[in-house]
């Protein structure tokens, strides 16, 4: 029987990875002097580009890990690092290079293709969504058989770029709404959040590798991992 706890906090990963709430200052200024109608056609072109190769990473997740002969749990341990390092920048009111640089804000001349860089990749599908989906497949205690939870997982990915879809297009009115500030303390939010998430990664990764290890020493473990990288942020 599917766990629905498991589905829940998969979605809640992918989401607040995303976090299209982030996105919406960085939306607002690449779509700047856009019409509504253009404005339209790259947020549907950004969710769709998005979705699909999120969806692509979640299905060839394990076939990727076999070709390279990469350990599921050396890859959790990895990506929860990469995740973390992420969650500080939102934590900290910063867009982490590793969803979008400068040179990529500044090289959107053509509208069209606005859609689908910056904001389609790396944007929303970055290098820490493309992570999580993959860390979700790999998951082996969601009460489903391999295929299906990987189409759950796919699902949740089609819903997060749905709600991507609507606030980005409505991104003018909560803007508006809330503001530069609101939609930085969002992002905060959802950086806390995403730190849970990826210390769970890494604790879960150790665990595997290591399972002599006593929950004191994974502990402590983590309580270093975590001062080093705020004193890196710092």
């Amino acid at each position: 029987m599917i766990d629905f706890e498991v589905v829940f906090a998969t979605f809640i990963s992918i989401i607040a990875i995303v976090n299209p709430m982030g996105a919406v200052t960085t939306y607002a200024a690449l779509t700047l002097g856009y019409t509504k109608k253009e404005k339209e056609q790259v947020v549907r072109k950004a969710a769709l580009v998005a979705f699909f190769t999120l969806a692509v990473f979640t299905i060839a997740g394990r076939f990727i890990f076999g070709f390279f002969n990469i350990n599921v749990n050396s890859f959790r341990i990895a990506g929860g690092i990469i995740i973390l390092l992420i969650a500080i920048d939102m934590v900290r009111g910063q867009t982490s290079p590793m969803k979008i640089t400068d040179k990529e804000k500044a090289d959107h001349l053509e509208r069209e293709q606005v859609g689908i860089i910056p904001l389609g990749i790396p944007l929303l599908a970055g290098p820490g969504a493309i992570t999580t989906v993959m860390i979700a497949t790999s998951q082996n205690d969601t009460g489903l058989g391999e295929w299906p939870w990987i189409g759950v997982v796919v699902i949740c990915c089609a819903l997060v770029m749905i709600a991507s879809y609507l606030i980005l297009r409505r991104s003018d009115m909560i803007f508006d709404r809330i503001g530069r500030t609101g939609t930085k303390i969002f992002g905060r939010l959802m950086g806390l959040i995403l730190g849970a998430v990826a210390v769970q990664f890494i604790v879960n990764g150790l665990k595997e590798i290591f399972p002599s290890l006593s929950g004191e020493a994974v502990g402590a473990i983590i309580a270093i991992a975590r001062s080093v990288a705020i004193f890196l942020g710092c």
